[in-house]
């Protein structure tokens, strides 16, 4: 999985693609886990690092604490896919969930308890 900062500035992120013979007409397609609100980047910068391909890239749809699907596209042939995660948090320390603060958990005040044979 990717992190990305919830930014429209450029980022950077590495890859291990299909294929790093020719870095150009490179397509990207964003689209958010749950709403499938999508964006779609057409001829990124790309470069070769060492085992990974560099992309360049900046979305105007990365909100905080949300999961994105992500889809390289090259000549019209798929290229990559991953998913990523936007937090503004950059310490790798931090347990992150994907559930914070968006549900509220019942509770009737029993203590039920199963049994799972």
């Amino acid at each position: 999985m990717i992190r990305l900062l919830p930014s429209t500035d450029n980022q950077t992120i590495n890859i291990i693609p299909r294929s790093n013979a020719s870095l150009s007409s490179i397509n990207l397609t964003i689209t958010e886990d749950g709403t499938n609100i999508s964006e779609t980047l057409t001829d990124l910068t790309a470069s070769v690092n060492g085992n990974f391909v560099s992309v360049t890239l900046a979305s105007n749809i990365l909100t905080a604490e949300n999961g994105y699907y992500l889809q390289f596209s090259k000549g019209g042939s798929l290229w990559y896919r991953d998913k990523a995660y936007v937090t503004s948090q950059t310490n790798d320390e931090v347990i992150h969930t994907l559930n914070a603060n968006k549900y509220d958990q019942y509770d009737d005040g029993s203590d039920d308890e199963y049994i799972v044979i």
